[in-house]
Protein backbone atom coordinates (compact mmCIF):
# COMPACT_ATOMS: atom_id res chain seq x y z
CA UNK A 1 0.00 0.00 0.00
CA UNK A 2 1.34 3.38 -1.09
CA UNK A 3 0.81 5.51 2.23
CA UNK A 4 2.86 8.79 1.18
CA UNK A 5 3.92 10.81 -1.51
CA UNK A 6 7.10 12.98 -0.49
CA UNK A 7 7.18 15.99 -2.32
CA UNK A 8 10.54 17.54 -0.71
CA UNK A 9 12.02 14.59 -1.49
CA UNK A 10 14.33 14.46 -4.61
CA UNK A 11 13.60 11.35 -7.31
CA UNK A 12 16.11 9.39 -9.27
CA UNK A 13 15.71 11.49 -12.10
CA UNK A 14 17.40 14.09 -10.51
CA UNK A 15 20.41 12.88 -11.36
CA UNK A 16 20.30 12.10 -15.16
CA UNK A 17 19.21 15.96 -16.12
CA UNK A 18 20.81 19.37 -15.47
CA UNK A 19 18.70 22.29 -15.05
CA UNK A 20 15.93 20.69 -13.52
CA UNK A 21 15.33 19.62 -10.42
CA UNK A 22 12.39 17.12 -10.14
CA UNK A 23 10.44 16.07 -6.73
CA UNK A 24 8.58 13.06 -5.24
CA UNK A 25 8.93 9.78 -4.41
CA UNK A 26 6.00 7.32 -3.77
CA UNK A 27 6.52 5.66 -0.30
CA UNK A 28 4.75 2.35 0.85
CA UNK A 29 4.20 0.84 3.89
CA UNK A 30 7.29 0.43 5.87
CA UNK A 31 9.84 2.77 4.23
CA UNK A 32 9.30 4.84 7.31
CA UNK A 33 6.26 4.54 8.41
CA UNK A 34 3.43 2.07 8.43
CA UNK A 35 0.50 3.63 8.42
CA UNK A 36 -1.84 6.09 6.33
CA UNK A 37 -3.85 9.10 7.75
CA UNK A 38 -3.88 10.88 10.87
CA UNK A 39 -6.41 9.16 12.65
CA UNK A 40 -7.91 10.34 16.29
CA UNK A 41 -7.69 7.32 18.06
CA UNK A 42 -9.50 8.12 21.08
CA UNK A 43 -12.61 9.83 19.82
CA UNK A 44 -14.20 11.32 22.76
CA UNK A 45 -18.20 12.23 21.95
CA UNK A 46 -19.58 14.19 25.02
CA UNK A 47 -23.27 14.15 24.67
CA UNK A 48 -25.17 17.53 26.73
CA UNK A 49 -29.10 17.54 26.72
CA UNK A 50 -31.93 18.87 29.03
CA UNK A 51 -35.74 19.07 29.32
CA UNK A 52 -37.06 21.60 31.40
CA UNK A 53 -41.27 21.15 31.70
CA UNK A 54 -42.85 24.98 31.82
CA UNK A 55 -46.16 23.96 32.57
CA UNK A 56 -48.53 20.94 32.19
CA UNK A 57 -48.73 21.69 28.43
CA UNK A 58 -45.77 23.21 27.97
CA UNK A 59 -41.55 21.70 27.58
CA UNK A 60 -38.52 23.13 26.57
CA UNK A 61 -35.52 20.79 25.26
CA UNK A 62 -32.23 20.90 23.83
CA UNK A 63 -28.95 18.67 23.06
CA UNK A 64 -25.42 18.82 21.75
CA UNK A 65 -22.99 16.43 20.93
CA UNK A 66 -20.13 15.14 18.93
CA UNK A 67 -20.64 12.02 16.76
CA UNK A 68 -17.33 10.69 14.88
CA UNK A 69 -18.15 9.81 11.41
CA UNK A 70 -16.87 6.51 9.58
CA UNK A 71 -14.32 6.98 6.91
CA UNK A 72 -15.54 6.47 3.02
CA UNK A 73 -15.27 2.95 1.95
CA UNK A 74 -12.56 2.94 -0.31
CA UNK A 75 -13.37 -0.72 -2.06
CA UNK A 76 -10.64 -3.57 -2.50
CA UNK A 77 -8.30 -4.06 -3.98
CA UNK A 78 -6.78 -0.38 -4.34
CA UNK A 79 -4.92 0.17 -7.45
CA UNK A 80 -1.88 0.54 -6.27
CA UNK A 81 1.04 1.70 -8.67
CA UNK A 82 3.56 -0.88 -9.17
CA UNK A 83 0.77 -3.62 -8.68
CA UNK A 84 -1.96 -2.29 -10.74
CA UNK A 85 -0.73 -1.21 -14.35
CA UNK A 86 -2.65 0.14 -17.12
CA UNK A 87 -1.07 0.90 -20.84
CA UNK A 88 -2.82 3.32 -22.90
CA UNK A 89 -1.88 3.69 -26.64
CA UNK A 90 0.18 6.73 -27.54
CA UNK A 91 -2.72 8.51 -29.03
CA UNK A 92 -0.74 11.75 -29.61
CA UNK A 93 2.21 13.25 -27.77
CA UNK A 94 1.06 17.19 -27.77
CA UNK A 95 -2.26 17.07 -26.20
CA UNK A 96 -3.62 15.88 -28.95
CA UNK A 97 -3.12 18.75 -31.27
CA UNK A 98 -1.75 15.94 -33.89
CA UNK A 99 -1.94 12.51 -33.75
CA UNK A 100 0.21 9.90 -33.33
CA UNK A 101 -1.64 6.74 -33.02
CA UNK A 102 -0.24 3.99 -35.18
CA UNK A 103 -2.32 0.66 -35.11
CA UNK A 104 0.05 -1.67 -36.12
CA UNK A 105 2.19 -0.78 -32.83
CA UNK A 106 0.00 1.59 -30.34
CA UNK A 107 2.04 1.13 -27.71
CA UNK A 108 6.03 2.08 -29.00
CA UNK A 109 6.75 2.76 -25.32
CA UNK A 110 6.55 -1.55 -24.67
CA UNK A 111 3.34 -2.73 -22.19
CA UNK A 112 3.84 -1.65 -18.96
CA UNK A 113 4.13 -4.75 -16.20
CA UNK A 114 3.35 -4.25 -12.85
CA UNK A 115 6.70 -4.35 -10.87
CA UNK A 116 6.04 -4.10 -7.46
CA UNK A 117 8.36 -1.95 -5.01
CA UNK A 118 11.48 -3.41 -7.24
CA UNK A 119 12.01 0.10 -8.90
CA UNK A 120 12.29 1.50 -5.28
CA UNK A 121 12.34 5.36 -5.96
CA UNK A 122 11.15 5.07 -9.63
CA UNK A 123 7.93 3.93 -8.48
CA UNK A 124 4.99 5.63 -10.88
CA UNK A 125 7.66 7.76 -13.16
CA UNK A 126 6.03 9.13 -15.74
CA UNK A 127 2.46 7.78 -14.67
CA UNK A 128 -0.80 8.60 -12.85
CA UNK A 129 -1.66 6.98 -9.24
CA UNK A 130 -3.60 7.45 -6.60
CA UNK A 131 -3.20 7.45 -3.02
CA UNK A 132 -4.90 7.53 0.36
CA UNK A 133 -4.82 11.02 1.42
CA UNK A 134 -0.88 10.94 3.93
CA UNK A 135 -2.84 12.91 6.66
CA UNK A 136 -6.63 12.42 6.71
CA UNK A 137 -8.06 13.16 9.67
CA UNK A 138 -11.01 11.40 11.56
CA UNK A 139 -14.34 13.32 10.22
CA UNK A 140 -16.79 14.23 13.42
CA UNK A 141 -20.01 16.22 13.87
CA UNK A 142 -21.23 18.64 16.03
CA UNK A 143 -24.95 18.46 16.09
CA UNK A 144 -26.98 20.52 18.11
CA UNK A 145 -30.94 21.13 18.93
CA UNK A 146 -33.67 23.09 20.45
CA UNK A 147 -37.38 23.15 20.55
CA UNK A 148 -40.46 23.92 22.49
CA UNK A 149 -43.29 21.22 22.27
CA UNK A 150 -46.91 22.85 23.18
CA UNK A 151 -50.14 20.72 23.72
CA UNK A 152 -53.06 22.62 21.49
CA UNK A 153 -56.32 21.60 22.29
CA UNK A 154 -57.77 18.20 20.47
CA UNK A 155 -54.98 16.64 21.85
CA UNK A 156 -52.83 17.75 19.41
CA UNK A 157 -48.78 18.17 20.01
CA UNK A 158 -47.24 21.24 18.82
CA UNK A 159 -43.53 21.64 18.41
CA UNK A 160 -40.95 24.56 17.26
CA UNK A 161 -37.46 23.49 17.15
CA UNK A 162 -34.15 24.74 15.64
CA UNK A 163 -31.60 21.80 13.95
CA UNK A 164 -28.30 22.60 13.25
CA UNK A 165 -25.19 20.52 12.31
CA UNK A 166 -21.12 21.29 11.35
CA UNK A 167 -19.21 19.00 10.19
CA UNK A 168 -15.16 18.76 10.01
CA UNK A 169 -12.89 16.58 7.68
CA UNK A 170 -15.21 15.19 5.92
CA UNK A 171 -13.90 13.17 2.62
CA UNK A 172 -14.47 14.86 -0.66
CA UNK A 173 -17.21 12.91 -2.12
CA UNK A 174 -17.45 13.13 -5.58
CA UNK A 175 -14.01 14.01 -6.99
CA UNK A 176 -10.50 13.34 -5.44
CA UNK A 177 -7.79 16.02 -5.23
CA UNK A 178 -5.00 15.98 -8.02
CA UNK A 179 -2.07 17.28 -6.30
CA UNK A 180 -0.42 17.39 -9.72
CA UNK A 181 -2.05 20.31 -11.17
CA UNK A 182 -0.74 23.37 -12.44
CA UNK A 183 -0.21 26.41 -10.20
CA UNK A 184 -2.93 28.80 -11.10
CA UNK A 185 -0.45 31.41 -11.38
CA UNK A 186 1.36 29.83 -14.16
CA UNK A 187 -1.93 30.40 -16.09
CA UNK A 188 -0.45 34.00 -17.06
CA UNK A 189 1.72 31.88 -19.30
CA UNK A 190 -1.01 31.46 -21.73
CA UNK A 191 -0.86 30.00 -25.15
CA UNK A 192 3.42 29.09 -24.16
CA UNK A 193 1.87 26.85 -21.46
CA UNK A 194 0.66 24.26 -24.70
CA UNK A 195 3.48 24.64 -26.86
CA UNK A 196 5.21 21.51 -27.58
CA UNK A 197 8.96 21.49 -26.23
CA UNK A 198 11.98 19.05 -26.14
CA UNK A 199 11.59 16.84 -23.10
CA UNK A 200 14.22 16.77 -20.78
CA UNK A 201 13.76 13.45 -19.17
CA UNK A 202 13.53 11.75 -22.56
CA UNK A 203 16.02 8.63 -22.25
CA UNK A 204 16.74 9.33 -18.81
CA UNK A 205 14.82 6.85 -17.44
CA UNK A 206 10.80 6.19 -17.10
CA UNK A 207 8.10 6.04 -19.28
CA UNK A 208 4.98 7.68 -20.24
CA UNK A 209 5.08 11.54 -20.04
CA UNK A 210 8.85 11.54 -19.16
CA UNK A 211 9.07 8.88 -22.33
CA UNK A 212 8.64 10.94 -25.14
CA UNK A 213 10.78 13.47 -27.34
CA UNK A 214 8.24 15.70 -26.95
CA UNK A 215 6.05 17.10 -24.27
CA UNK A 216 3.44 20.08 -23.88
CA UNK A 217 5.71 22.79 -22.03
CA UNK A 218 3.15 23.09 -18.95
CA UNK A 219 3.99 19.08 -18.51
CA UNK A 220 7.81 20.68 -17.37
CA UNK A 221 6.24 23.41 -15.07
CA UNK A 222 3.81 21.23 -12.58
CA UNK A 223 5.02 20.35 -9.11
CA UNK A 224 6.06 17.28 -10.07
CA UNK A 225 6.58 17.23 -13.89
CA UNK A 226 8.23 13.42 -13.52
CA UNK A 227 4.60 12.27 -13.01
CA UNK A 228 0.98 12.55 -14.44
CA UNK A 229 -1.88 12.93 -12.30
CA UNK A 230 -1.92 12.71 -8.43
CA UNK A 231 -4.65 11.57 -7.15
CA UNK A 232 -5.26 11.96 -3.80
CA UNK A 233 -8.21 9.34 -2.44
CA UNK A 234 -9.90 10.45 0.97
CA UNK A 235 -8.98 13.79 0.98
CA UNK A 236 -10.57 15.31 4.28
CA UNK A 237 -10.46 19.26 3.81
CA UNK A 238 -14.41 18.78 2.98
CA UNK A 239 -16.39 20.92 5.46
CA UNK A 240 -20.02 21.14 5.71
CA UNK A 241 -23.01 23.70 7.22
CA UNK A 242 -26.94 22.80 7.79
CA UNK A 243 -29.57 24.63 10.01
CA UNK A 244 -33.12 24.21 9.88
CA UNK A 245 -36.28 25.20 11.55
CA UNK A 246 -38.92 22.69 11.88
CA UNK A 247 -42.88 23.30 12.79
CA UNK A 248 -44.37 19.86 13.78
CA UNK A 249 -48.06 19.19 14.58
CA UNK A 250 -48.64 15.20 15.59
CA UNK A 251 -52.19 13.69 17.01
CA UNK A 252 -52.43 10.10 18.05
CA UNK A 253 -55.34 8.26 16.95
CA UNK A 254 -58.21 9.62 18.94
CA UNK A 255 -61.92 10.36 17.58
CA UNK A 256 -61.36 8.31 14.64
CA UNK A 257 -58.30 10.88 13.41
CA UNK A 258 -54.35 10.44 13.67
CA UNK A 259 -52.02 13.45 11.87
CA UNK A 260 -48.15 14.12 11.66
CA UNK A 261 -47.43 16.69 9.89
CA UNK A 262 -43.92 18.58 9.57
CA UNK A 263 -42.55 21.89 7.91
CA UNK A 264 -39.17 22.19 7.28
CA UNK A 265 -37.08 24.94 6.69
CA UNK A 266 -33.25 24.82 6.15
CA UNK A 267 -29.94 25.59 4.62
CA UNK A 268 -27.32 23.34 3.62
CA UNK A 269 -23.41 24.30 2.17
CA UNK A 270 -20.68 22.04 1.69
CA UNK A 271 -17.29 21.72 -0.58
CA UNK A 272 -17.97 18.71 -2.63
CA UNK A 273 -21.46 17.30 -3.81
CA UNK A 274 -22.72 13.56 -3.06
CA UNK A 275 -26.28 12.49 -1.85
CA UNK A 276 -29.40 11.72 -3.82
CA UNK A 277 -29.84 15.01 -4.85
CA UNK A 278 -27.20 14.18 -7.39
CA UNK A 279 -29.53 12.69 -9.80
CA UNK A 280 -32.30 15.40 -9.68
CA UNK A 281 -29.58 18.38 -10.47
CA UNK A 282 -26.94 16.73 -12.54
CA UNK A 283 -24.43 17.18 -9.52
CA UNK A 284 -20.74 15.63 -8.93
CA UNK A 285 -18.50 17.99 -10.92
CA UNK A 286 -14.78 17.97 -9.36
CA UNK A 287 -13.13 21.21 -8.35
CA UNK A 288 -12.39 23.77 -10.81
CA UNK A 289 -9.24 25.27 -8.91
CA UNK A 290 -7.57 22.42 -6.59
CA UNK A 291 -5.72 25.12 -4.98
CA UNK A 292 -8.24 27.24 -4.06
CA UNK A 293 -10.89 24.74 -2.53
CA UNK A 294 -12.95 27.37 -0.26
CA UNK A 295 -14.13 28.72 -4.30
CA UNK A 296 -15.57 25.13 -3.84
CA UNK A 297 -17.82 26.38 -0.55
CA UNK A 298 -21.60 26.58 -1.56
CA UNK A 299 -25.34 25.46 -1.19
CA UNK A 300 -25.15 21.77 -1.15
CA UNK A 301 -26.68 19.14 -4.24
CA UNK A 302 -28.84 18.00 -1.56
CA UNK A 303 -29.93 21.56 -0.13
CA UNK A 304 -33.86 21.95 -0.56
CA UNK A 305 -35.01 24.63 1.74
CA UNK A 306 -38.89 23.84 2.03
CA UNK A 307 -40.08 19.98 2.98
CA UNK A 308 -43.97 19.59 3.95
CA UNK A 309 -44.58 16.11 4.58
CA UNK A 310 -48.03 15.16 6.48
CA UNK A 311 -49.42 11.85 6.91
CA UNK A 312 -53.34 11.73 7.91
CA UNK A 313 -55.83 8.88 9.13
CA UNK A 314 -59.84 9.64 8.86
CA UNK A 315 -62.12 7.33 10.05
CA UNK A 316 -65.92 8.66 8.67
CA UNK A 317 -68.36 8.87 11.48
CA UNK A 318 -71.00 6.43 10.04
CA UNK A 319 -71.96 2.97 11.44
CA UNK A 320 -72.56 1.48 15.02
CA UNK A 321 -70.18 3.48 17.46
CA UNK A 322 -69.86 6.16 15.39
CA UNK A 323 -71.57 9.67 16.28
CA UNK A 324 -73.84 9.25 12.61
CA UNK A 325 -76.35 6.64 11.31
CA UNK A 326 -75.36 4.56 14.49
CA UNK A 327 -77.17 1.76 13.53
CA UNK A 328 -76.16 -2.27 12.56
CA UNK A 329 -77.15 -4.49 10.36
CA UNK A 330 -76.92 -3.93 6.41
CA UNK A 331 -77.09 -0.18 7.02
CA UNK A 332 -73.69 -0.24 9.00
CA UNK A 333 -72.35 -2.73 6.28
CA UNK A 334 -73.05 -0.23 4.12
CA UNK A 335 -71.87 2.91 5.67
CA UNK A 336 -69.96 2.17 8.45
CA UNK A 337 -66.35 1.01 8.44
CA UNK A 338 -64.79 3.98 6.10
CA UNK A 339 -61.33 5.24 6.26
CA UNK A 340 -59.36 7.72 4.21
CA UNK A 341 -55.90 8.07 4.39
CA UNK A 342 -53.53 10.29 2.66
CA UNK A 343 -49.60 10.94 2.44
CA UNK A 344 -48.61 14.11 0.99
CA UNK A 345 -45.30 15.67 0.43
CA UNK A 346 -44.28 18.86 -0.97
CA UNK A 347 -40.26 20.00 -1.66
CA UNK A 348 -38.37 22.65 -3.70
CA UNK A 349 -35.82 21.54 -6.05
CA UNK A 350 -32.03 21.23 -5.30
CA UNK A 351 -29.35 23.66 -6.67
CA UNK A 352 -28.29 23.29 -10.16
CA UNK A 353 -24.24 22.75 -10.22
CA UNK A 354 -23.46 24.53 -14.09
CA UNK A 355 -20.20 23.16 -15.78
CA UNK A 356 -18.83 23.91 -19.54
CA UNK A 357 -19.27 20.74 -21.78
CA UNK A 358 -15.48 21.66 -22.59
CA UNK A 359 -12.79 22.02 -20.16
CA UNK A 360 -10.51 24.07 -22.02
CA UNK A 361 -7.88 23.46 -18.71
CA UNK A 362 -7.99 19.56 -18.61
CA UNK A 363 -4.49 19.41 -19.52
CA UNK A 364 -3.40 21.74 -16.69
CA UNK A 365 -5.16 18.43 -14.14
CA UNK A 366 -8.44 20.68 -13.16
CA UNK A 367 -11.13 18.66 -13.14
CA UNK A 368 -13.32 21.03 -14.22
CA UNK A 369 -14.40 24.37 -15.85
CA UNK A 370 -17.76 27.07 -15.00
CA UNK A 371 -18.77 29.86 -17.12
CA UNK A 372 -19.01 33.07 -16.14
CA UNK A 373 -21.94 34.79 -15.36
CA UNK A 374 -23.25 37.76 -17.47
CA UNK A 375 -25.60 39.19 -15.05
CA UNK A 376 -28.98 38.16 -16.24
CA UNK A 377 -30.78 35.80 -14.48
CA UNK A 378 -31.05 32.04 -15.15
CA UNK A 379 -34.77 31.33 -14.86
CA UNK A 380 -36.75 31.42 -17.86
CA UNK A 381 -40.83 32.33 -16.93
CA UNK A 382 -43.55 30.03 -17.57
CA UNK A 383 -45.31 27.14 -16.19
CA UNK A 384 -42.98 24.11 -15.77
CA UNK A 385 -44.55 22.56 -18.14
CA UNK A 386 -44.22 25.47 -20.43
CA UNK A 387 -40.24 25.70 -19.44
CA UNK A 388 -39.15 21.65 -20.41
CA UNK A 389 -37.08 22.89 -23.17
CA UNK A 390 -35.88 25.98 -21.98
CA UNK A 391 -35.94 25.78 -18.21
CA UNK A 392 -32.48 27.82 -17.96
CA UNK A 393 -31.82 31.12 -19.62
CA UNK A 394 -28.09 30.23 -21.45
CA UNK A 395 -27.66 34.20 -22.28
CA UNK A 396 -26.80 34.33 -18.26
CA UNK A 397 -23.93 32.76 -18.60
CA UNK A 398 -20.85 33.30 -21.27
CA UNK A 399 -17.90 30.83 -21.73
CA UNK A 400 -14.47 31.19 -19.64
CA UNK A 401 -11.65 30.96 -22.29
CA UNK A 402 -8.49 28.77 -22.10
CA UNK A 403 -6.08 29.52 -19.11
CA UNK A 404 -8.72 31.33 -16.86
CA UNK A 405 -11.57 30.14 -14.25
CA UNK A 406 -15.35 30.79 -14.35
CA UNK A 407 -17.04 32.97 -11.77
CA UNK A 408 -19.72 31.27 -11.14
CA UNK A 409 -19.97 29.51 -8.23
CA UNK A 410 -20.23 25.12 -7.54
CA UNK A 411 -23.55 25.30 -7.33
CA UNK A 412 -26.26 28.68 -7.82
CA UNK A 413 -29.55 29.49 -6.13
CA UNK A 414 -31.50 28.74 -8.91
CA UNK A 415 -32.84 25.39 -8.45
CA UNK A 416 -34.00 22.12 -9.98
CA UNK A 417 -38.21 20.85 -9.75
CA UNK A 418 -39.42 20.64 -7.17
CA UNK A 419 -41.97 17.74 -5.74
CA UNK A 420 -45.83 17.52 -5.45
CA UNK A 421 -46.98 14.07 -4.39
CA UNK A 422 -49.72 12.46 -2.80
CA UNK A 423 -50.86 9.12 -2.56
CA UNK A 424 -54.76 8.22 -1.72
CA UNK A 425 -56.28 5.53 -0.16
CA UNK A 426 -59.84 4.69 1.39
CA UNK A 427 -60.45 1.20 3.10
CA UNK A 428 -63.73 -0.19 3.88
CA UNK A 429 -63.37 -2.41 7.37
CA UNK A 430 -66.32 -5.28 7.75
CA UNK A 431 -66.59 -7.46 10.60
CA UNK A 432 -68.09 -10.87 9.31
CA UNK A 433 -68.00 -12.35 12.70
CA UNK A 434 -66.11 -11.70 16.03
CA UNK A 435 -63.01 -13.96 14.43
CA UNK A 436 -63.30 -13.01 10.77
CA UNK A 437 -62.80 -9.76 9.81
CA UNK A 438 -62.24 -8.80 6.09
CA UNK A 439 -60.76 -4.81 4.88
CA UNK A 440 -61.24 -3.67 1.18
CA UNK A 441 -58.15 -1.32 0.04
CA UNK A 442 -58.64 0.91 -2.88
CA UNK A 443 -55.18 2.86 -3.25
CA UNK A 444 -53.67 5.69 -5.87
CA UNK A 445 -49.86 6.22 -5.27
CA UNK A 446 -49.32 9.53 -6.90
CA UNK A 447 -53.18 10.37 -7.05
CA UNK A 448 -52.91 13.50 -8.60
CA UNK A 449 -50.76 12.31 -11.14
CA UNK A 450 -47.78 14.67 -10.86
CA UNK A 451 -44.59 14.11 -12.65
CA UNK A 452 -41.15 14.66 -10.82
CA UNK A 453 -38.90 15.90 -13.10
CA UNK A 454 -35.14 15.62 -13.21
CA UNK A 455 -33.12 17.71 -13.10
CA UNK A 456 -32.29 20.17 -16.65
CA UNK A 457 -29.08 19.26 -18.03
CA UNK A 458 -26.16 21.67 -16.56
CA UNK A 459 -23.77 21.57 -19.37
CA UNK A 460 -23.01 24.79 -20.85
CA UNK A 461 -22.34 24.75 -24.27
CA UNK A 462 -23.69 21.38 -25.36
CA UNK A 463 -26.95 21.47 -27.80
CA UNK A 464 -28.93 19.79 -24.58
CA UNK A 465 -28.82 22.55 -22.26
CA UNK A 466 -31.42 23.97 -20.00
CA UNK A 467 -33.60 20.90 -21.14
CA UNK A 468 -35.28 18.56 -19.30
CA UNK A 469 -35.43 15.51 -20.78
CA UNK A 470 -37.16 12.87 -18.62
CA UNK A 471 -39.06 12.38 -15.11
CA UNK A 472 -38.09 10.32 -12.12
CA UNK A 473 -41.01 9.23 -10.63
CA UNK A 474 -44.08 6.91 -11.92
CA UNK A 475 -47.46 7.81 -13.37
CA UNK A 476 -50.35 7.22 -11.05
CA UNK A 477 -50.98 3.56 -10.08
CA UNK A 478 -54.19 2.01 -8.71
CA UNK A 479 -54.19 -1.05 -6.48
CA UNK A 480 -56.96 -2.96 -4.91
CA UNK A 481 -56.78 -5.62 -2.30
CA UNK A 482 -58.92 -7.61 -0.07
CA UNK A 483 -57.92 -8.90 2.98
CA UNK A 484 -59.45 -11.44 5.16
CA UNK A 485 -58.17 -11.84 9.40
CA UNK A 486 -59.34 -14.74 10.97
Amino acid sequence: MVVNFNGAMANPLAANVAGISPMGVVQYAGNGTAAVGSFTSVKMGPRFGFAYKVDSKTVVRGGYGIFWAPQFAIGSPIATVGYNQTTSPSASVDNNQTPALNLTNPFPSGILQPVGKSLGNLTGIGQSFSLVDPTAKSPYVEQYSFDIQRELPGGVASEVGFVGSKSSHLTTATASINENALNPSLLSLGSALTQTVANPFYQHGGSGVIGTATVQASQLLLPYPTYSSITELLDDNNKAKYYSLVLKAQKNFSKGMSLLSTLTWSRNWDESGGGPGNTLNSGGKGPQNPYNMAAEYAFSNIDTPLRWSTAITYELPFGKGKTLVNKGGALNYLVGGWVANAVTIYQTGFPLQISQSTNFNSAFGYASQRPNATGISPATSGSLEQRLGNYINAAAFSTAGQFTFGNVGRTIDMRGPGQANWDLSVFKNVVIKETLKAQFRCEALNAMNTPLFYGPSVSFGSSTFGKITSQANFSRQLQLALRFSF
